[in-house]
């Protein structure tokens, strides 16, 4: 029978190695042939003491030269333990002790080579004590014939070898120095002498077989080495005086064919018979695999010396089914280790019939897990999830994917080698640091990009079969890396071990439940002694086993992959609830997975392999419908009624409830154990626990599905619908959650949150706190061994056992047994304690370790039980338990938030967090079950007495406010916001009733704090207007103006502050205060921001109509511009005068708006820094409206700025923008003066129409004309060619000038063609302003034609200026004289400046004008005054031409203008003298 089962030690196969490498100096040729061959095995020594715990030392054979040893005791696994590395391969031997002073170990190992090691190591495992005390040994130098070493044995201070010759050499190694005497000896049939270096030419007496097997065993006080030998011959020598004491020769099997012995081991021995078990493995040499084990008796007597016997009777156990791996004896028990299981037997029962006490060993849960215990177990799962999916095929991926994952992350199945080797067949390479540094999450992603990647194809079928080759490798991996090496047994404590290749674990019994599952085939008799004495009636019992067996054929029928599916919809993230499942795992039982359910996963196979497998399932429906109705027909007739039956299944479902046991808050019991064992124990017999439930479950809603098949009336229908469905399903929660928190792992910490950061670093003297919070995420750590430790390190617990260091397979189930009670009713196991309260003080605990799924999913459940008793049985909560649960879902949903959602799934997490909170508050007796949390999952104690629920409740809701702010999740906290306003209106706090707190506010206070933070969520919100509207809301004056403060800042930086200023707001008397929070802003900004506040001021109070306070502020930001433009680069010069023009007529706009009389603004004050620390600032005038007509002339004072000045500063900003643009730079002085240097600037820039405006605008009358004459003298200038080359022309004008622009004068006559242009474009330039503004100054052309000359005397007039001097005097009848500019004034330049033949032809032409005029306009040339020449100037020009001819000089040319001027002359007078004789006599 099934006794036990497995239980590994989770983590064992996660030590951190210390690595330590072995130097030699002894080199051999050959490492192998001379001692046994490295294989997979490992061996345990005891160590005593206050602590005592076992070293294993365990080989591998892929890592010949390495040894690993550690510790294992009750807190196994260790974080550390030692890996040697030898530089020769190690034959299977090491003996580890401790020296007797217990301040180091003591090692022997031998190699393949033949060289022994002894070796100090330190007590703590992680180094040597001394290397000047490692031994080193040669054994082939003691072998004169090289004998192969066959086993090796070793004692403190000596080690034995066993050689192919039959011979046993001893070696004083580690207590005698290798060239002191008796160093080396053998054990021999003669007195034992000590033959030094000559033993081997001695005779050894009569020749026996090979060493098999040796061991050293102390045996009433002396030491005892026992060797057998292959010939079957058992000899034993007392190691001190080398004197052999036994030579028998054991009786061979004879039921063995060709039997020898190979294995040899000794027992404990027995204090009162002196009889020492001793076992010996006998292997066939003719049939593979077949082995047997005698066990003997050896008798023990004391004298003079001790003498030993072999008793004649004998005991075999055959070796069936699987090769032995270890055998352990005790002073009455044999324990097997095979490779398929563990049996224990005794050892001196006289009845021939005992069976034997079977373990299973952990590959078969591994197998059931991994669903690979059958060729068709994973099928099962694929056809079970698309059936419950049929209308769902894309919710089936992730669902399988989901089961995979939990059953790969298993405690017991997870195994780090394992994966890594797996991992290599898919080409996925890590190093042990960045493997160890995955998280569950990272581990999952690996996983599923495999599986993935292999499927090819995102559809069902694909990812099923890639997941089932996935799993197929792990178990594979799994078996062979975890393949079993030793027993550990401990008679003290009857505990139980298993050492395996890469873990460690111990063997527990089975749970009652376990035990009558596995008995139900066989005739049981006897409930009681399952511990189910529940009936007293026989036939009670036979109901029983009829009922138990209907449900296994009910589970045999869906088979594992039921309840995976169950358990996955129970715990999972998915779309189908647990309570969908069942009704649809009821019809599969009814009509089987339907014809399209396995088609896609069949069609793989071939038409003939599914035909068969359809076939093969319906025969199967057909076989178990047919025996489920026949089965339960005869079980109804055995017990007369469904009444009875259920009665029967109602009172076995009791048993089923996880017991109520009362601890003390001490219970050592509990805490004492393994976290490890008791956590993956738990898991076991949980899942166990579980299964029964659900089948139980199963065949209820079977029953009620075929009711009218089986004659089941309406009454017992509704007892199983009302009564009993929901019992089990209490029942299948409570083990649920137990599994959950035993294989769920723990979240690990959010790394980004600096609070969790702060409390990892743990500021306390709590260093196992610490150190196990560094666990969490890991696969190994689960949510369980989380509470444990928890609770461990909250009450201190500290370990007794006082019967060793190992665990009593019955001590797990009963501390199982304990820690689920802890789990479920908690520690005092009250039968008034609710599962509702547990879960609450779990949940404390989780969220306090912020395991914050772990807390959803164990909250939802009890909410679900609750709500199922109140269906069913109308259980109303008044103690306040559910408000508990709902307050901690809140603060489990909110914490949720922080791991990385976004979008709708966050949006979803805050709405049921709200909801949950906010009924908390409402629930009965809220307000004393919520002050009963701890300061970190609850409220600080308030004062409160319960009976203000309006105090109390206000005081709740600004809790979960600042809960949700501390989160940023600014919309819950402005909804409890908001409610906690609601609250304060319904409290009267000028009551004398009312009941205050420490703080004693007054509603306005507590208001304006409310509304203040509403105000701060809402702007988090983005939700300006309802953020605006908490500001006018607020009662409070100063909370209302921090508020607005805050809101115009806001606003400003995210560029929203337009809301202000175009109206959206009513600014019912906030007017005031938002224009000095933004005349504030403007002083403390950059005077280049955007947007600009000065500009947001002007809009402001445009908006307004207060024309000249806009006014105001935009020349109070063209000022700021002017200042701080001293500091900007020259390219930002240019933006700031444009914007300092936008400001100016901005200002001037604003000001045409407002009357006359009143349009000015206040100046800057003298030395005004533009940056005044003082708040608020000075206020602008008064409007239009508030002033008196009367009142302006004692309001505008003579320094006020107007219209006229504003218009002043724009031309001349104007003027510097301009000049920025040509890189001039001109600094600006005021507007009190005329700026002369200006204007010069502006020409010499070109910038011509610049320059008149600002003549224009700043000179009247006489100095406007001279100023108009200086620009076209100076544009005169630029117009003769002498002074326009002479501009570009340097000394040494064959160098390059400075300018990267300019080329060697003259070098081109490209240059000399664009100098051309250049002047004809000021030619142009002067025509186009002289046409422009001769009419302001008629004068103009006269001073550019007397610039002109007056630059270059030889200088060509162009036409248009010469016809400007003449088109006056056109209607003038000949006439040169006149207004300037007029023939006459042309002519005076001309004589001048020496322009002699143009002078003359000037006067030879109005003469000829004058001399032929019309008919017509005789008469008004006849008129007195009529006609006028220049004859002073005339007159010059003849003295001029004259004093030319007397020099000398043009003499020729002088002479001819003489002539002609002569006769010109001559003729005029003639004609004035008709002209005048004719003039007299008209008058006459």
């Amino acid at each position: 029978m099934v006794a036990g089962m497995e239980v590994p030690v989770i983590g064992s196969d996660s030590i951190k190695w210390i690595d330590l490498t072995i130097p030699s100096s002894i080199f051999h040729l050959g490492d192998g042939g001379f001692a046994p061959l490295t294989v997979d095995s490992a061996s345990a020594t005891y160590i005593d003491g206050d602590d005592p715990f076992y070293l294993i030392c365990r080989f591998h054979m892929g890592q010949p030269n390495v040894l690993e040893i550690f510790k294992l005791s009750q807190e196994f696994p260790h974080n550390t333990g030692l890996r040697l590395s030898f530089a020769h391969p190690l034959s299977p031997f090491a003996f580890v002790s401790a020296h007797p002073t217990k301040s180091h170990y003591l090692l022997y190992t031998v190699t393949v080579s033949g060289i022994a090691y002894f070796i100090k190591l330190s007590k703590d495992l992680t180094s040597f004590c001394s290397m000047d005390e490692l031994v080193e040994l040669d054994l082939r130098a003691y072998s004169n014939s090289n004998e192969p070493i066959t086993c090796i044995a070793a004692n403190p201070g000596c080690l034995l070898l066993g050689r192919n010759d039959g011979s046993v050499t001893c070696f004083q190694l580690g207590s005698l120095h290798q060239t002191a005497p008796g160093f080396v000896s053998e054990l021999r049939d003669d007195s034992g002498v000590s033959l030094g270096r000559f033993w081997g030419f001695m005779s050894r007496g009569r020749v026996v077989g090979a060493v098999e097997d040796l061991i050293i065993k102390e045996i009433l006080g002396k030491r005892v080495v026992f060797v057998l030998h292959h010939d079957g011959i058992l000899r034993a020598w007392d190691l001190l005086s080398r004197n052999r004491i036994l030579s028998h020769a054991m009786v061979v099997p004879t039921s063995l064919e060709g039997a020898t012995p190979t294995r040899l081991w000794l027992g404990d021995s027995n204090n009162d018979s002196n009889i020492v078990p001793l076992a010996i493995l006998y292997k066939s040499t003719l049939e593979v695999g077949m082995e047997m084990i005698y066990v003997y008796s050896l008798c023990c007597c004391t004298g003079d010396r001790i003498i030993l016997s072999v008793d004649s009777s004998v005991k075999n156990f055959p070796l069936d089914e699987g090769g032995c791996i270890d055998v352990k004896l005790t002073s009455d028990r044999i324990w097997i280790l095979k490779d398929n299981g563990l049996a224990s037997h005794h050892l001196f029962n006289s009845s021939t019939m005992e069976e034997a006490h079977c373990y299973a060993l952990h590959e078969e849960f591994i197998a059931d897990q991994l669903l690979q215990s059958s060729e068709h177990a994973s099928d099962d799962l694929i056809s079970i999830t698309s059936s419950i999916f049929s209308s769902g095929k894309d919710q089936i991926v992730p669902f399988v994917s989901s089961i995979f994952f939990r059953r790969l992350l298993h405690p017991g199945v997870y195994h780090n080698i394992v994966l890594r080797s797996t991992f290599l067949d898919y080409s996925k390479h890590w190093t042990d640091n960045e493997f160890q540094s995955l998280t569950v999450d990272g581990l999952k992603k690996e996983i599923l990009s495999i599986v993935e990647h292999e499927s090819m194809v995102e559809s069902p079928i694909p990812i099923f079969q890639g997941w089932k080759n996935f799993c197929c490798r792990y178990f594979q991996y799994w078996c062979k890396k975890n393949a079993p090496s030793a027993l550990i047994i401990q008679s003290t404590s009857g505990a139980v071990g298993l050492i395996r290749k890469h873990s460690v674990s111990f063997f527990r019994s089975l749970e009652s439940t376990e035990l009558l599952i596995d008995g139900l085939s066989e005739d049981l008799g006897n409930l009681g002694s399952f511990g189910l004495d529940l009936f007293d009636d026989n036939s009670d019992r036979m109901i029983l086993f009829e009922v138990l067996r209907c449900v296994m054929n009910i589970s045999q029928q869906l088979g594992k992959a039921a309840s995976f599916v169950f358990y996955e919809s129970f715990v999972g993230r998915q779309s189908i609830s647990s309570e969908e499942i069942i009704p649809r795992l009821v019809k599969i039982l009814g009509t089987g997975y339907g014809p399209s359910t396995r088609a896609g996963y069949l069609s793989g196979l071939g038409s003939d392999v599914a035909l068969e497998r359809e076939q093969i399932d319906h025969i199967n429906l057909r076989k178990f419908s047919v025996d489920m109705l026949l089965s339960l027909h005869d079980l109804c007739k055995k017990a007369a009624s469904w009444k009875k039956i259920l009665d029967v299944l109602e009172s076995y479902l009791q048993y089923l409830v996880p017991k109520k046991i009362s601890q003390n808050s001490d219970a050592e019991t509990l805490f004492c154990l393994n976290k490890s064992i008791l956590v993956h124990a738990s898991c076991q017999i949980a899942k166990v626990m579980f299964e029964s439930a659900l089948d139980i479950l199963l065949f209820v809603s079977y029953l009620m599905s075929i009711g009218a098949q089986i004659n089941m009336v309406h009454d017992d229908i509704n007892r199983i619908q009302v009564d009993l469905v929901p019992m089990i399903e209490e029942i299948i929660s409570e083990w649920l959650i137990i599994l959950f928190f035993c294989t769920t792992p723990s979240e690990s910490p959010a790394n980004e949150d600096f609070s969790s950061q702060l409390s990892l670093l743990q500021i306390d003297n709590k260093i196992n706190k610490r150190s196990w919070r560094e666990k969490l995420g890991k696969c190994d750590f689960t949510l369980a061994s989380l509470l444990l430790l928890n609770n461990q390190s909250s009450y201190g617990y500290a370990r007794h056992l006082s019967l060793g260091c190992l665990l009593n397979p019955h001590e797990i189930i009963t501390s199982v047994q304990k820690f689920a009670s802890w789990i479920v009713w908690g520690n005092t196991g009250e039968v008034s304690s609710s599962f509702l309260r547990r879960s609450t003080e779990i949940a404390t605990t989780l969220l306090r370790n912020g395991q914050y799924d772990a807390v959803e999913y164990l909250l939802a459940i009890a909410e679900a039980n609750v709500r199922n008793e109140r269906n069913f049985r109308s259980v109303q909560d008044t103690s306040g338990d559910l408000c508990l649960l709902q307050h901690l879902l809140g603060c489990c949903l909110v914490a949720q938030t922080q791991r990385g959602l976004h979008g709708i799934l966050k949006g979803r997490k805050v709405g049921e967090a709200v909801s949950n909170f906010f009924r908390a508050a409402s629930g009965e007796g809220a307000a004393q079950a919520l002050q009963s949390l701890s300061d970190e999952a609850g409220l600080s104690y308030l004062g409160f007495n319960g009976h203000v629920s309006a105090a109390w409740t206000l005081h709740y809701y600004q809790w979960v406010m600042q809960l949700f702010e501390q989160y940023n999740i600014s919309d819950g906290a402005c909804q409890f916001a908001l409610a906690a306003l609601e609250q304060v209106d319904e409290l009267d706090l000028g009551s004398d009733g009312f009941e205050r707190d420490s703080s004693n506010e007054s509603t306005t206070i507590i208001k304006g704090r409310l509304w203040a933070n509403v105000f701060k969520f809402t702007l988090d919100l983005n939700l300006l207007n309802d953020a605006y509207c908490a500001i006018i809301s607020n009662p409070d004056e100063e909370s209302k103006y921090i508020c607005l403060r805050r809101f115009i800042i806001v606003l400003y930086e995210c560029g929203a502050i337009k809301i202000l200023c175009n109206g959206q707001l009513p600014l019912i008397g906030l007017a005031d205060k938002v224009e000095r929070e933004l005349a504030w802003k403007a002083e403390r900004t950059d005077i280049l921001a955007k947007p600009n506040p000065y500009k947001l001021l002007y809009a402001f109070e445009i908006h307004r109509h207060n024309w000249r306070k806009a006014a105001s502020y935009m020349y109070l930001y063209s000022a700021r511009l002017r200042t701080d433009a001293v500091l900007k680069d020259q390219q930002h010069m240019s933006i700031t005068l444009q914007e300092r023009l936008n400001a100016l007529s901005a200002a001037i706009n604003a000001l045409h708006l407002v009357h006359p009389a009143y349009a000015w603004i206040d100046p800057l004050p003298e030395g005004y820094p533009l940056r005044n620390d003082q708040y608020p600032r000075k206020k602008a005038k008064t409007t239009v409206k508030e002033q008196s007509v009367n009142d302006v002339p004692t309001q505008r004072q003579h320094f006020c700025i107007d219209i006229k000045k504003l218009e002043y500063e724009i031309v001349l900003t104007s003027a510097e923008y301009l000049l920025s643009l040509a890189n001039v730079k001109w600094t600006y002085s005021g507007i009190n003066k005329a700026p002369s240097d200006l204007v010069e600037l502006l020409v010499l820039t070109n910038l011509y129409d610049m320059a008149f405006s600002v003549i224009l605008k700043f000179w009247k009358d006489s100095e406007l004309k001279r100023e108009l004459e200086k620009i076209f003298s100076t544009i005169a200038l630029k117009c003769c060619p002498s002074t326009f080359s002479s501009s570009r022309t340097r000394p040494h004008s064959l160098l390059l000038t400075s300018s990267k622009d300019e080329v060697v004068v003259h070098s081109s006559p490209d240059m000399e063609l664009a100098n051309e242009q250049k002047a004809n474009c000021h030619w142009e330039t002067l025509e186009h302003y002289l046409e422009k503004y001769k009419y302001i100054h008629p004068r103009l052309p006269v001073v550019v034609a007397e610039t002109l000359l007056r630059t270059d005397p030889h200088i060509e007039l162009p036409l248009w200026l010469v016809k400007m001097f003449k088109e006056n005097q056109r209607e003038s009848s000949g006439r040169m004289a006149g207004p300037d500019p007029s023939p006459a004034s042309l002519f005076r330049l001309y004589v001048d400046y020496g322009r002699y033949t143009e002078a003359t032809n000037l006067f030879l032409e109005y003469v000829e004008v004058f001399a032929s005029t019309r008919p017509v306009d005789i008469i008004n040339r006849k008129r007195a005054s009529a006609v006028w020449f220049p004859y002073n100037t005339v007159e010059r020009l003849w003295c001029q031409l004259e004093g030319l001819i007397s020099s000398g000089h043009m003499v020729d040319q002088c002479d001819k203008l003489k002539r002609l001027l002569y006769d010109s002359l001559l003729n005029h007078l003639k004609q004035l003298k008709v002209d005048s004789d004719d003039a007299v006599s008209s008058a006459s």
